[in-house]
């Protein structure tokens, strides 16, 4: 019900209400329900608590990123159109709701289950030294390049989650073994996001992972609220920190991280660019105002923009002059006024986040219908992983823990992300049909 009633006050009442004042009752409302969670005799940590997490984030870094509006320090998100501000967070407010909305009609509903366990020592130790060799080849400059785009996702995405996996294993059997894996995996994995993506999310996600494997691992939600949280406290200030020295001296770093890629050549401190606070890089504002500004000047794309996800489904072995699915570039060239040729491989992109694609392409109707089934997909793939039988289930492991990652930041950037994780899903399907049991 109290979902409903912050629906009908998004719908009648933006007009008189402001972005900002938006962003405050929206947090509000997420806090409510945070609470309610909270409350509940299973408070397990789901995908939707920490959906209400990232949610709140967004708000503060959007917030904040009005509040620079006019100044030097709005550099990072210069493509931001004032004008449709308050549109845009309306946008925002309604289509949250409606995916919390649709993720609580779908409950308890679950697609076929992919949980496989894993409990032979060897195969967990291997498992440990693959994604260690992994880490070992990036730190080395020699990246895993053979396998196909999807595979690569997820081998990728293996090295975050195999951190989970492993603190959740040290929390619940306190073995040594465990919490070496773990501690080696996050200290490699956080060494290689500095070296490939220092100032992106990828900086802090080992370390949310750890601590989330740890804490899930004890099995209740007290333990996040003791003693045991104070490390993580203390890294994530660190991380924040630091955050806006790394970005002002972004160039410089670049090239010691990088000194093979530039030759030796001299590279000057540019210094000034000092807006980049890292809850800051998670607003989204600008990219909707930037929605808007579409619509009102093209009317709406009726499918334009989500087209290139039907030939997403077509594997590339069956398609091997498949184009590059590069919705974020399109979007980038698209409010820059650019032209780009077919074959030409996007330089910068910008997502469109889920609300936004929507509306550009089938305007409230589309938010509407697609807000829905977009938050009713993720308990779907929830409930088929079945992330707390058992501390060995692989597969849920790595569904349930790349959901958790979603949700902190919104759950995607873009429409991107449902096919991403159906390929994940459908993967996870075959191997559970040949190798459960034997591993």
């Amino acid at each position: 019900m109290v979902n409903y009633i912050f629906l009908i006050i998004y719908i009648l009442f933006s007009g008189s209400l402001s972005g900002t004042d938006l962003y405050y009752l929206l947090s509000i409302h997420c806090l409510i329900a945070m609470i309610a969670h909270l409350q509940q005799k299973d408070n397990k940590i789901t995908p939707i608590f920490l959906f209400y997490v990232g949610v709140i984030t967004v708000n503060y870094a959007d917030i904040v990123l009005i509040s620079k509006i006019n100044t030097e320090s709005i550099k990072m998100y210069n493509y931001i159109v004032p004008k449709y501000i308050d549109d845009a967070v309306q946008l925002w407010c309604i289509s949250t709701t409606l995916m919390i909305i649709g993720y609580n009609m779908a409950g308890k509903r679950s697609l076929p289950t992919i949980a496989f366990e894993i409990k032979k020592p060897k195969v967990l130790e291997n498992i440990f030294y693959i994604l260690l060799a992994s880490n070992v080849m990036t730190i080395m400059g020699n990246r895993i390049s053979f396998l196909p785009g999807p595979a690569m996702k997820i081998f990728a995405l293996l090295n975050l989650i195999g951190i989970m996996f492993y603190a959740r294993l040290w929390a619940i059997h306190d073995e040594k073994k465990y919490r070496m894996y773990a501690v080696t995996l996050w200290i490699l994995e956080t060494y290689v996001a500095i070296y490939t993506a220092f100032l992106r999310v990828e900086l802090i996600l080992p370390t949310v992972c750890i601590y989330a494997g740890y804490f899930i691992g004890k099995g209740k939600m007290k333990y996040v609220f003791s003693y045991r949280i104070v490390p993580f406290l203390l890294i994530i200030s660190l991380y924040a920190s630091i955050f806006k020295t790394l970005q002002a001296n972004r160039t410089n770093f670049a090239a010691v991280i990088f000194e093979s890629d530039y030759n030796g050549s001299e590279v000057k401190d540019k210094g000034k660019e000092n807006s980049g606070a890292l809850l800051e890089r998670s607003a989204n504002l600008a990219q909707m105002t930037c929605v808007m500004k579409l619509v009102a000047q093209n009317g709406f794309y009726n499918g334009k923009a989500s087209e290139p996800l039907a030939a997403a489904v077509i594997p590339r072995f069956l398609w091997p002059d498949k184009p590059l699915i590069q919705l974020g570039g399109w979007f980038a060239y698209e409010i820059s006024g650019g032209q780009k040729a077919a074959a030409e491989k996007a330089t910068n992109s910008i997502n469109m986040t889920v609300p936004g694609e929507l509306y550009l392409d089938f305007g409230w109707w589309g938010v509407a219908i697609g807000s829905l089934l977009f938050g009713a997909f993720f308990p779907l793939l929830w409930n088929s992983a079945n992330f707390y039988s058992s501390e060995y289930n692989i597969s849920g492991t790595l569904i349930g823990g790349y959901l958790f990652i979603l949700a902190q930041s919104g759950l995607g950037g873009d429409l991107q992300i449902v096919i991403s994780l159906l390929s994940l899903y459908f993967s996870f399907w075959v191997l559970k049909k040949f190798l459960a049991g034997k591993l």
